[in-house]
């Protein structure tokens, strides 16, 4: 529980900070569609959403980039007997690489909390992931993202399964 909240408060000051002027910072959201995959796991996607804030800094200028973000995202699958809801604080940090003004792509490791799970089994209170993604940056500072996350470790306490998730959003820049 510490460790949680040193990374917490260390990602709120690296999105808060303003020391280089070139950072732009922002708000994103969408639909996620998760389910679980491992062996002898019959599940199907269930819908969720998700919603964070964001900081793109610069390493290369107009080239690479460094984006932490902090996000709460609903994940979940369905059994023919019950739909299972597990949420999540998320904190990606992403390489985030500009092919053109306008297409951008990022991957990272992506650090999944436990806020909240339906009880179906034991849910390990902390998940790694690793995220692949692409952006559509639209004028005005409006991006269309799409990006798929999948979990590099169990989602349940001696079960064999992790999370699968794909997201599909829009984000704001400031």
């Amino acid at each position: 529980m510490r460790s949680l909240k040193i990374l917490l408060i260390g990602a709120f000051l690296m999105l808060v900070s303003t020391t280089v002027s070139a950072q732009k910072f922002g708000i994103r959201a969408g639909a996620n569609f998760s389910d679980i995959n491992g062996d002898g796991w019959n599940t199907d996607a269930k819908t969720g959403l998700y919603v964070g804030v964001y900081k793109e800094i610069p390493l290369v200028k107009s080239l690479l980039f460094i984006q932490p973000e902090v996000q709460y995202s609903q994940e979940g699958f369905s059994t023919n007997i019950d739909d299972v809801k597990i949420d999540y604080l998320t904190v990606p940090i992403l390489a985030k690489i500009y092919a053109a003004k306008l297409l951008s792509f990022e991957t990272g490791p992506q650090f999944e909390f436990l806020v909240n799970d339906d009880n179906f089994g034991d849910a390990n209170s902390f998940v790694p992931s690793w995220a692949f993604g692409t952006s559509l940056n639209l004028p005005l500072g409006l991006s269309i993202n799409a990006r798929y996350i999948t979990g590099l470790d169990d989602t349940y306490d001696g079960i064999s399964g992790k999370n699968q998730v794909f997201q599909v959003g829009a984000a704001f820049q400031f």
